[in-house]
């Protein structure tokens, strides 16, 4: 069931309609303010558009890393898991 959930970021409210958990929804959006918050303050600016396309960056990037490192563990598992395989009979 789609519903609705309010979220403000940076003085803004803005209405989400959406399949997931509210509460889930409400994280998101404080990941967001507080990444907009400190793209703000970085900035100094005081352009909606500017602030928003800094913190999408900030979190594409902060994403990027995490993805990398992911991917990094996932291929030192199977390495490990060849290794164990390989002792066995």
């Amino acid at each position: 069931m789609v519903q609705q959930v309010k979220v403000g970021i940076l003085g803004q409210e803005y209405t989400i309609h959406t399949k997931a958990d509210r509460a889930y929804v409400e994280k998101v959006a404080q990941h967001v303010a507080s990444k907009c918050q400190e793209a703000q303050s970085r900035l100094h600016s005081s352009s909606l558009a500017t602030i928003a396309l800094l913190a999408a960056l900030n979190i594409t990037s902060d994403y990027l890393q995490m993805k990398e490192a992911y991917e990094q563990l996932v291929d030192r598992i199977e390495s490990k898991q060849e290794k164990l395989s390989s002792l066995l009979p």
